[in-house]
C-alpha cells in the first residue's frame, strides 16, 4: 500500500481528506440509507480530479450500500428497483461518455448544481410538499432510473433523482433505506464495467478507495447503530446542511479554478 501510494500525486492533506470523507460519508448512508455520494464526490473533488473522486466512490458506495441490502433485504420494493434499474443501466453509457469527455470544471459545476437542488430540496420544509403518495406510470418510473444512470457513471451521484422519486412515492422509511440501496447497489456493480470499458479506472483511483475502505466500513457501522437511537428529522437537517456546504464549495471550485 505504502508503494502504492508513493507512486501516485496524493499529498498527505488528500490522504486526510480521503480518510475522513470515507468516514464521514458511509456514516451518513448507514444512518438514513442514502448521501454516500452526495458528501464524498463534492468533497474528494476538492483534492482529487473530479474522475479519480467518481470511479473511488463506485468502490465505496458499494460497501454502503451492500451492507444495508443485506440487513433490510426483506423491505425492498422490488417493482420500483426493477424499473428503476433497468432505466439505469439503458442510459449509464453515456454518462460514462460524458466523465471521460467533459472538461473538469464543467463536472464540478454540474456537480456543485446537483448537489445544491437536493440539499435545497431536502431542507425545504415538510409542508411544502405532498404528504400523500404519488402515483407514476412505469414509463416516469423509467426515466428516472435513466437521469440517475447518467449522473451514476458521469458524476457519481445518482441518489438526487431517485430520493425525489421514492419520497414522492411515500414510502416507509425501512422500505426507503432498502429500495435506493438495492438500486444503488445494482447501478455500482454496472456502472463499474462501463468505466472499465470507457478506461476511466486506473490506479490512483484503486489507492483511494483501498484507503478510504476501512473508514468507510467504520463509518458505517458508526451510523447504522446511530439510526435508531437519534431522530431522523434532527440527523437529517445536519445531513441537508452537510449537502449544502459541499455543493456551494464545488460550484466555487469550478468558478474560482
Amino acid at each position: 500500500m505504502i508503494a502504492a501510494l508513493v507512486s501516485t500525486n496524493l499529498t498527505w492533506v488528500a490522504v486526510a481528506v480521503v480518510v475522513a470523507v470515507g468516514f464521514g460519508a458511509s456514516f451518513a448512508q448507514g444512518a438514513v440509507g442514502f448521501g454516500f455520494a452526495l458528501v464524498a464526490v463534492p468533497l474528494l473533488s476538492l483534492v482529487l480530479a473530479p474522475a479519480t473522486a467518481v470511479v473511488a466512490v463506485f468502490f465505496l458506495g458499494a460497501i454502503s450500500s451492500v451492507l444495508t441490502v443485506v440487513r433490510h433485504h426483506e423491505h425492498v420494493e422490488w417493482t420500483e428497483t426493477r424499473r428503476l434499474s433497468i432505466g439505469a443501466v439503458v442510459a449509464m453509457p453515456l454518462g460514462g461518455l460524458i466523465l471521460v469527455t467533459a472538461p473538469a470544471s464543467v463536472l464540478r459545476l454540474v456537480l456543485g448544481v446537483v448537489t445544491c437542488a437536493a440539499a435545497l430540496y431536502f431542507i425545504a420544509p415538510a409542508s411544502r410538499r405532498k404528504k400523500d403518495p404519488v402515483g407514476f406510470r412505469p414509463l416516469t418510473t423509467y426515466l428516472v432510473g435513466g437521469v440517475s444512470g447518467v449522473l451514476n457513471t458521469s458524476l457519481a451521484t445518482n441518489g438526487p433523482p431517485l430520493v425525489v422519486y421514492l419520497r414522492a412515492r411515500g414510502l416507509v422509511p425501512v422500505s426507503f433505506r432498502s429500495t435506493i440501496s438495492m438500486v444503488f447497489t445494482i447501478s455500482n456493480v454496472v456502472g463499474l464495467g462501463v468505466l472499465v470499458a470507457v478506461g476511466a479506472v486506473h490506479s490512483e483511483a484503486l489507492v483511494v478507495a483501498a484507503l478510504a475502505a476501512l473508514p468507510a466500513l467504520a463509518g458505517w457501522a458508526a451510523g447504522n447503530a446511530l439510526s435508531s437511537r437519534l431522530s431522523h428529522h434532527h440527523f437529517n437537517v445536519v445531513v441537508d446542511g452537510l449537502l449544502l456546504v459541499a455543493g456551494v464549495l464545488s460550484v466555487l471550485k469550478a468558478v474560482l479554478g
